[in-house]
């Protein structure tokens, strides 16, 4: 007999009311990995503990926004220092095997793609592209950082206090017109926000205030056109 199982490992924040996100694979095996002799999904780019690792001191720190068309090279470390935003009609790549450490003395440092942005972050299974804790191996701890967060312009049914009803104010951040997502007047279900494939985020998470926090890998209004696969998010607060 066939089994249906859902694996969701993400926060989606104002999702697309009509988008058709399917997570449904059958199965003749019961949880999320096939029997041996086959390997693990997971083997080779995942890190169950990333406490242990080491990961390199920082070469580059990123203080400001990325304004124009931006590579980040496997030969840096870099260092996000504060909420970095890839500004619209701006894409960030990132290469394969490339580590980005987050500024734990600026406990919301994230990574902020802005509606019209494009971030393309794809690793492979040798060379999976990191986001950690800028602390030492043994003294990392969920919320030295914040993360990512993908804003895109997909229907959302809501009302924001910057551009009007049909967008929001991803939660986690003061609002301003660069923290809005959704499509206002004009939504655009097939947006593209650009790729993750084998991606780790690890130890962030950022609280604002009660119920206004940034998780690892945080989404809204993204649409359909955006990839996101190989994500794995540990030690999150």
């Amino acid at each position: 007999m066939k089994k249906h199982f859902f694996i969701i490992a993400l926060l989606f924040a104002g999702l697309s009311s009509n988008a058709q996100v399917q997570f449904l694979k059958s199965v003749s095996y019961r949880g999320a990995f096939a029997p041996s002799p086959t390997a693990m999904w997971t083997s080779g780019w995942a890190n169950w503990d990333p406490q242990t690792t080491a990961y390199g001191n920082t070469t580059v720190t990123v203080s400001s926004d990325i304004t124009t068309n931006t590579t980040w090279t496997k030969n840096n470390v870099y260092k996000l220092s504060g909420l970095i935003y890839i500004d619209s009609l701006v894409t960030l790549t990132i290469e394969p095997g490339t580590i980005i450490r987050g500024d734990s003395t600026v406990g919301n440092s994230s990574l902020i793609v802005r509606r019209g942005a494009k971030l393309n972050a794809i690793g492979t299974v040798a060379e999976p592209i990191v986001f950690t804790s800028q602390k030492s191996a043994g003294n990392r701890a969920p919320g030295n950082w914040g993360g990512i967060i993908i804003l895109g312009k997909a229907t959302y049914n809501g009302s924001g206090a910057f551009g009007g009803a049909g967008t929001g104010n991803i939660e986690g951040i003061t609002a301003s017109i660069k923290t809005t997502y959704g499509g206002s007047t004009s939504p655009d279900d097939n947006d593209n926000s650009g790729t993750l494939k084998y991606v780790r985020i690890e130890f962030g998470g950022f609280q604002l205030a009660t119920n206004q926090e940034i998780n690892g890998l945080t989404m809204g209004g993204v649409g359909r056109g955006t990839t996101i696969d190989y994500v794995q998010c540990s030690f999150i607060n």
